[in-house]
């Protein structure tokens, strides 16, 4: 497993970035879809996060950067503040999973900004 740095916010919130070497993409349907964004088990997100809605809006910010480098991605909401992205590239390859954790609070809209530009950073990395 490769890790990534790690990105804090606050001596209270730790965020850790990690890729996973196994993929499960189609493991769980998508309970959420907003255009190339699904997200699966949405309502474990805290509503002052924004939600779905505002995880999908937050990846698909960071992925202009991107320009024409499309892809697709479904992002799982697990157990404790867990974010699991797998994404697939335009050309079918699919990514090692990205993986962010919030360890001591619940996710928030700047986590989101971070795990959409973690998510932009994983695809720009793979595209090179």
């Amino acid at each position: 497993m490769k890790e990534l740095p790690h990105a804090c916010r606050s001596a209270a919130v730790a965020v850790a970035l990690a890729v996973a070497g196994s993929s499960a993409f189609g493991m769980t349907p998508p309970a959420a879809a907003h255009g190339r964004c699904y997200v699966s088990n949405g309502a474990k997100l805290p509503a002052a996060s924004g939600g779905s809605v505002a995880l999908c809006a937050a990846i698909e910010r960071a992925a202009e950067s991107l320009g024409k480098q499309a892809f697709t991605i479904r992002v799982d909401v697990g157990p404790r503040s867990m974010l699991t992205a797998y994404i697939t590239l335009k050309d079918g390859r699919r990514l090692s999973p990205l993986r962010m954790a919030v360890m001591d609070s619940a996710i928030g809209k700047a986590t989101l900004e971070r795990f959409g530009a973690a998510v932009a950073n994983h695809v720009a990395g793979a595209t090179r």
